[in-house]
């Protein structure tokens, strides 16, 4: 059975009203103590919020210069600044972005934020996204840490402001009121994945780990299965693993010893087929390329057009119009 729709939110906010924007901001993301610190009768605070799931992202610009003290986050925020300054601390990482420049929150800290008449689009993602990633690199989500709030380069920090405009772009199609929850799991992990290459964390500096044992190839043949049984659904590679009885390392480890693929090779693969088939099988007067593409977790078109071809000898729209 094709995966749920997940609902996509729209919110729109224009207020003057300190007390009015500060309560909206707490229960929106944290609680927080905000100050202003330029001329009050310039406060003006205007919103426009997306979001589906647990993946957020909203343009708040503040026509003031603010300054606030906040509780700890439990979810991994950043801010891409489109115009004005804005800084953050936690006391031991701190780091400041101008126009075109982009930062992290730190999770699990209180920080000090500073920000003058900013314009940014601020994206929020599940810290468990993050955990899983860090999981697949050698690190326990208990050891995961960022190190800094600003990228490892001034490349990585466009590569990250890139992945939030494409996410922006995939959540605020005209008149899409809905996403499927196939494709919102694969965007949340694609973006998380982006932001621990991104950002300097304990990933990047973890010392070797001993590799996984050997494993019987029952533990593939039951991974297998679950993946022919559940590639319709938002499932990871900790699923995976899991419906295995197995680690994800030890997981790895099989499909390439007995596969000559990663498990997410093999998900993909199944995918395409599913893909295949409903190409094959399509009125092209109901349905599109990206349709199907997208029923199937394949967030962007241009790359699985590239896969489908290398897959089937020919492009999706072919298969679609024979």
């Amino acid at each position: 059975m094709p995966a749920q729709q997940i609902p996509i939110i729209r919110a729109a906010t224009e207020s003057r009203n300190f007390d009015e924007v500060r309560d909206l901001i707490s229960r929106r993301y944290v609680d927080h103590v905000p100050r202003l610190t330029g001329n009050g009768r310039d406060f003006e605070f205007r919103s426009r919020l997306i979001s589906a799931g647990g993946l957020v992202i909203d343009r708040p610009r503040y026509l003031a210069t603010m300054s606030f003290h906040t509780e700890p986050f439990r979810t991994l925020l950043t801010s891409s600044v489109l115009s004005g300054r804005y800084s953050v601390s936690d006391g031991d990482r701190h780091g400041q972005a101008e126009a075109g420049e982009v930062i992290l929150y730190p999770p699990d800290a209180t920080l000090d934020l500073v920000l003058d008449r900013s314009d940014q689009y601020v994206c929020q993602l599940p810290m468990e996204a993050v955990d899983r990633v860090a999981a697949r690199l050698g690190v326990k989500a208990a050891d995961f840490r960022f190190d800094a709030v600003t990228p490892i380069s001034a490349a990585a920090g466009r590569r990250w402001a890139d992945t939030v405009v494409y996410l922006i772009r995939m959540l605020a199609a005209p008149g899409e009121t809905g996403i499927n929850e196939l494709m919102l799991t694969s965007l949340i992990e694609a973006a998380a994945a982006t932001a621990v290459t991104v950002f300097p964390n304990t990933t990047m500096t973890t010392s070797y780990v001993a590799g996984p044992q050997p494993i019987t190839p029952a533990a593939v043949r039951r991974a297998i299965a679950y993946v022919d049984g559940h590639a319709a659904d938002p499932i990871t590679l900790e699923d995976i693993a899991a419906a295995a009885g197995i680690g994800v390392r030890a997981l790895q480890a099989g499909f390439r010893r007995h596969l000559d693929t990663t498990p997410i090779g093999y998900l993909l693969r199944v995918r395409l087929n599913h893909a295949h088939n409903a190409l094959r099988a399509a009125d092209p007067s109901v349905e599109t390329v990206a349709t199907i593409a997208h029923r199937w977790g394949f967030t962007h078109l241009g790359r699985f057009s590239v896969r489908y071809r290398d897959m089937f000898g020919r492009r999706p729209s072919e298969t679609l119009r024979s």
